[in-house]
């Protein structure tokens, strides 16, 4: 728009406000004329770039929509895939939880006959040791009394 035409619509506007200009005079009529045609082809052209610019900004939305969507998409399916492979490490630790319980019940119960053996292995070396002296003395005996 001519600055002039910018200078001149507010003035104009004003004018038509107060309704102190004269519709009788043909030049003024002729520039309110012009005047109107220019603020309507003003309006209809900022009316032109606010629908483009709506049209962009619903384009660009539309666009974060489907970005984001398929973002979590791919989030979900990373979700599952942690929660599945969560699930399976807790059943291995079960498993080794419980292999850990039978490993101590048998330690246990190992402990238990290694205490019941141990004194018995301990008796029975000396009986033998003792069998062993003996033997060795009634051999040593019999040697003395052959001759």
């Amino acid at each position: 728009m001519p600055p002039v035409l910018q200078l001149t619509i507010p003035m104009t506007l004003d004018m038509l406000k107060s309704k102190k200009v004269e519709t009788n005079n043909p030049q003024a009529r002729c520039l309110l004329s012009t005047l109107a045609s220019a603020m309507c082809s003003q309006h209809a052209s900022d009316v032109e770039k606010l629908q483009q610019e709506l049209k962009n900004v619903q384009r660009d939305m539309k666009d974060f929509k489907q970005e984001v969507t398929r973002v979590i998409c791919k989030i979900e399916g990373t979700l599952s895939y942690m929660m599945e492979v969560v699930t399976r490490l807790e059943t291995r630790s079960n498993c080794v939880e419980q292999q850990l319980r039978e490993e101590e019940d048998r330690g246990i119960v190992r402990n238990k006959v290694l205490t019941f053996l141990l004194p018995r292995e301990k008796e029975l070396r000396e009986k033998c040791a003792d069998l062993e002296r003996r033997t060795a003395l009634d051999s040593q005996a019999r040697l003395i009394f052959q001759y």
